[in-house]
């Protein structure tokens, strides 16, 4: 299994945040609309990268918050298909956790796709409630499920 790394994205890493973005989370942000986002919230961008020796750094997955609000929100958070069940979402999401409670909130939130499974069990296994339903919530027409976690 690979080893890895947690840190604050870079300007370098923002192709593969975007590749990473559009490969894996079903929206209709394009390429500058995520880089906007990155520029404006940088403080709130993790990426999770290899630490074998044996290659050279390779960008597993990220995750991408902003202040909403006034409480943390995480906006995207995407791994890498290869890189999944690795523990790599759960870090991600405490590191960005850690960041909004440096930064003096209580509570972060986020949205999901009704239809998305998975991800609402990932997110209730890390500690997050659903909240209410925004209808009509994503370009095509599907609610959101909007979760909660107080920190």
């Amino acid at each position: 299994m690979d080893e890895f790394g947690l840190r604050k994205a870079v300007e370098s890493d923002l192709q593969e945040i975007i590749r990473l973005w559009k490969q894996n989370i079903k929206t209709i942000n394009t390429a500058s609309d995520i880089a906007d986002f990155f520029h404006h919230s940088t403080n709130y961008f993790f990426v999770a990268v290899s630490t074998s020796e044996s290659t050279e750094e390779k960008l597993m997955g990220f995750v991408g918050g902003a202040i909403r609000g006034g409480h943390g929100h995480i906006s995207g958070i995407a791994v890498d298909t290869e890189y999944r069940n690795r523990k790599v979402g759960e870090k991600l999401i405490k590191a960005v956790e850690r960041k909004f409670i440096d930064d003096a909130f209580e509570t972060v939130t986020l949205e999901v796709r009704k239809s998305n499974r998975d991800a609402m069990r990932f997110y209730e296994l890390q500690g997050y409630q659903p909240s209410h339903i925004v209808k009509g919530y994503y370009a095509d027409g599907e609610d959101a499920l909007v979760y909660a976690k107080k920190i």
